[in-house]
């Protein structure tokens, strides 16, 4: 509440009247209200109910709200409508009564100001209440033989304002835990967004129409032609079962499934899909194959065979993590795992993108080049970076332990997947759990890890923007686990980024604000010593 600065009480005279109340300027004294006759002058009535005032104000000002205290003033002088008035008159009690002591101390100023107000030529009634409420109304008006009063236009004398404005309003507050900020700032420095796993698409049967081909490229065939669409023939065919088939029935059955798979091969959908991209989309295995099948017989590329937005079928399968035996039919098939696609993406960035099933990453990972796990997409970032930047620490083991078969011939240098997971440890929990122990027994393995150059390239690979290594990632994100995983596969602690700082510098520079066992730096200054002995 801002003081108010009110002038100084002026000398009274005796005012002749019928009354012999005699106001001096002296000492203050506080005046007993009394009932003043209505011909009196009306300073001298204001007066009279000094004490009545003093306490009307002194609870006004301790209303913590002060447009409501303006207002409150404004509805006693008469500035504003009966009702206004005596909405606020019923708020200023309710206030007294209920608020006054939940005001803040901080916020009051004086307790007991008096402010000055004149009201001259005005008539009050007898009753001190009637004053209050009735005389300060607009309506009121003067005695019969007067004149009417002109001082509702006298405004309210105050003080010139303080400067600083206080703020009496509690800022809402929004909790936030640290493990939540902690994600929120991951999120933020993210640059290429993890999708979460799709469903696959319901998708209707859809209307078929013929893509126009030259007449060269359309094949004749001896089979002969029958209007059946594919799900009635499953529908027969299975019913045929139940029923005891015959066996020739089955085989014409049949082939009237595989004249309707070879007519409609090469019609688009109007979504701009073909047959083959349907049944993927739909995750239906069996249609996927006799799709295989068809295009086998003619000879068609399946690498060729593509949407209207130019997506081919290793792409779809992957961007909706399609079942691994569907993945695995198409890599047999001859899809190519080494294309690389929009964005610079290789299929094991789209597969890591869109958090698909393990095994089908560890089917894609036994044919794709591992010369392309160093290839970076347009977000500068290989396919361990994203991993590492996402926290997929399960895809990261299945990429190293794919990339150790396949150098090695043999079974991987960590099989975590046959030790038994203790349920008393949370997944994440266990897997730094397990690694742990490895680095502690880094030199009974480092002859298997050693000398592995491509291995050695992909670890401590740079991204394109800060060149920051998968290890320097898992520190600055204070990933305990990775970074027990990462040193177990030997990576370089030591590899500076374009800044000049090292994983092992930054964990030294910042180790008492991150959230790392300091057995991480111990661990680094053994890989180091592994490297350079």
């Amino acid at each position: 509440m801002k003081k108010v600065l009110l002038p100084k009480t002026q000398r009274i005279q005796r005012v002749p009247s019928d009354t012999d109340l005699v106001l001096k300027q002296t000492a203050p004294v506080r005046v007993v209200a009394r009932a003043v006759p209505l011909n009196s002058n009306a300073y001298i009535q204001r007066k009279s109910f000094q004490s009545i005032y003093e306490d009307i104000f002194r609870l006004l000002l301790r209303i913590p709200d002060k447009g409501m205290q303006q207002r409150v003033m404004d509805a006693i002088n008469g500035h504003g409508s009966d009702k206004t008035s005596t909405t606020f008159t019923s708020q200023l009690k309710r206030q007294c009564y209920c608020g006054a002591s939940k005001a803040n101390a901080s916020t009051q100023t004086d307790e007991e100001p008096r402010p000055s107000i004149s009201y001259r030529h005005h008539t009050t009634p007898n009753s001190p209440q009637n004053m209050l409420l009735e005389n300060d109304s607009p309506d009121s008006g003067a005695p019969s033989g007067t004149s009417p009063s002109p001082a509702r236009s006298a405004p309210l004398i105050v003080g010139k304002k303080r400067g600083r404005k206080r703020n009496n309003c509690v800022p809402k507050v929004v909790k936030v835990s640290a493990a939540e900020q902690a994600q929120q700032e991951r999120e933020d420095k993210q640059l290429t967004p993890v999708i979460i796993k799709k469903k696959k698409l319901d998708l209707p049967e859809p209307a078929i129409k013929e893509i126009q081909r030259p007449i060269s490229e359309r094949r004749s065939s001896n089979i002969s032609v029958t209007s059946i669409s594919v799900c009635q023939g499953l529908e027969e065919m299975d019913s045929y079962i139940e029923n005891g088939p015959d066996k020739e029935q089955l085989k014409a059955l049949a082939l009237r499934i595989m004249t309707n798979e070879f007519k409609t091969a090469r019609f688009l959908s109007p979504e701009g899909l073909l047959p083959i991209h349907d049944a993927i989309l739909r995750g239906d295995i069996n249609a996927v194959r006799r799709q295989i099948f068809t295009c086998t017989h003619n000879h068609w590329n399946i690498n060729e065979m593509l949407s209207s937005e130019g997506e081919d079928c290793l792409e779809l399968a992957l961007m909706n993590d399609a079942d691994p035996e569907l993945v695995t039919d198409l890599l047999k098939a001859g899809c190519l795992p080494n294309h690389i696609y929009e964005n610079s993406n290789t299929a094991l960035h789209i597969a890591v993108i869109n958090n698909i099933d393990l095994e089908s990453i560890r089917q894609l990972m036994l044919h794709i080049d591992l010369e392309l796990l160093l290839k970076t997409n347009d977000d500068g970032y290989t396919a361990l970076h994203l991993t590492v930047r996402h926290n997929q620490y399960n895809v990261a083991e299945t990429i190293l332990d794919c990339i150790d078969k396949r150098q090695l011939d043999d079974e991987p240098v960590y099989e975590r997947a046959t030790e038994v997971p203790d349920p008393k440890l949370t997944p994440e929990k266990a897997f730094a759990k397990y690694y742990e122990r490895a680095c502690d027994r880094l030199e009974l393995t480092k002859h298997r890890l050693k000398d592995r150059r491509l291995k050695m390239d992909i670890l401590n690979a740079v991204e394109s923007r800060a060149g920051n290594t998968p290890l320097f990632f898992a520190v600055e994100q204070e990933q305990e686990h990775f970074c027990y995983f990462l040193l177990a596969h030997l990576c370089d602690p030591d590899q500076e980024n374009l800044s000049g700082h090292s994983p092992k510098s930054f964990h030294y520079e910042y180790a008492r604000i991150l959230r790392i066992n300091l057995k991480i730096s111990r661990i680094m200054d053994k890989v180091i010593g592994i490297l350079n002995g």
